[in-house]
């Protein structure tokens, strides 16, 4: 049984590790603290906090008579103490996620959603941007394909990693590879490095009417071809709550590795976010920066924040995904928020005080809309380990 030092020494033994105060043999002793000072240079030690007991320091270590254990002897700080060391110190961050197969997933993407300007792909290309989001519903794909070009005929194809997505029309297994060999045609870049099912509604093609012909399985098989056939490296979903994902995990012979959905500080979604994560499938974040100026950019907490760091509100808003591991692909068209959005974003952090200050901002709130005539998201709650308010 263990012994805080003061009950007596019912028992002799030998230790094998000084620090493990067994009985000496042959000693008596009233404690475990007295059989310890049997040795002799523990006798240096007692004596030495003696003198520390008639200093006026008294024996810090209570009813134990032994010396402090030897180790990491740095004062406990908190979590807040040690996010302002650490802020003190050098930061390089990591860039990248790794995924199977040691393929590298920037954690700054270039968003292309209604991007209209090939020499936008261009510029980001140039300050650095590798990862490059698309989708058959931006209708824009020939444009970026005109911006990487250039990029593509210096033989620099394996910089990057381009994601496109298939629209709701195209769940058809024939529809999704003629989507997959359109989108590769109008970027002009070989391969997908990823394909994600846009989202998780299935209409008749040319259409916005539920199609009952075709499941989510059926889609799955036909991306799994892809990959097979070379046209695609990795799949993986949009806008799936926890159970959809889950769904597709329950029958996928290849997994998804992405799961790209809306998250900002007012959306954190931080179960779906951990438990995708537990289960091998990454969380990308569009909208990062919110929609429009008003809801995040100039959020009061936002701002604050800002002025602390001395970073811009946009460059707060990305490093509290970066942070976390999430990737980020915002938006933008012009230079100067090109260069904003990736300028410095690795070679920082926000403090324990910060990031919980930008936490407590979630409330669920969805800035995106467009969708809510035909797609009904799911309980956030449904799926992984359910809240005992729900069981019971």
């Amino acid at each position: 049984m263990a012994s805080d030092g003061c009950q007596p020494v019912g028992w002799a033994g030998k230790g094998g590790f000084t620090h493990l105060l067994y009985r000496p043999e042959g000693r008596q002793g009233e404690s475990y603290g007295a059989a310890r000072h049997g040795h002799g240079h523990v006798q240096q030690e007692q004596q030495q906090q003696e003198e520390a007991s008639s200093s006026g320091r008294g024996d810090r270590t209570g009813t134990w008579n032994g010396p402090a254990p030897r180790g990491y002897v740095a004062e406990p700080m908190h979590a807040q103490d040690e996010s302002r060391a650490a802020a003190a110190k050098p930061v390089n961050d990591p860039q990248h996620l790794l995924l199977p197969g040691a393929v590298r997933l920037p954690l700054l993407g270039l968003g292309t959603y209604q991007l209209q300007s090939a020499d936008a792909v261009r510029k980001a290309l140039e300050l650095g941007y590798r990862h490059i989001d698309c989708a058959a519903f931006y209708a824009n794909q020939k444009v970026i394909g005109e911006g990487l070009k250039d990029f593509l005929a210096q033989g620099k194809r394996g910089e990057l990693f381009i994601t496109s997505k298939i629209w709701n029309d195209e769940h058809r297994p024939a529809d999704a590879r003629a989507s997959a060999e359109r989108t590769i045609a109008d970027l002009g870049c070989g391969h997908l490095d990823l394909l994600l099912v846009h989202w998780p509604c299935a209409w008749r093609p040319g259409t916005q009417e539920v199609d009952p012909d075709v499941t989510i399985q059926q889609t799955w098989r036909a991306l799994e071809e892809l990959v097979d056939a070379g046209l695609v490296r990795f799949i993986g979903v949009s806008n799936f709550s926890l159970k959809q994902v889950e769904e597709v995990l329950s029958f996928a012979r290849i997994k998804p590795v992405v799961n790209q959905i809306e998250l900002h500080p007012l959306l954190a979604q931080r179960k779906l976010v951990g438990v995708c994560l537990r289960k091998g499938v990454h969380c990308v974040a569009y909208s990062p920066l919110g929609v429009g100026k008003d809801a995040l950019l100039q959020h009061p907490a936002v701002l604050e924040v800002a002025a602390e760091t001395g970073k811009s509100p946009a460059q707060v808003l990305l490093k509290w995904n970066v942070q976390r591991g999430v990737p980020v692909i915002p938006k933008a068209g012009s230079e100067p928020h090109l260069a904003e959005n990736i300028e410095g974003l690795f070679t920082w952090r926000l403090t324990w005080d910060q990031k919980a200050k930008l936490d407590a901002l979630d409330a669920g709130t969805r800035l995106c809309t467009g969708w809510e005539s035909w797609h009904t998201f799911d309980d956030p709650e449904e799926g992984g380990a359910l809240k005992p308010s729900k069981v019971l």
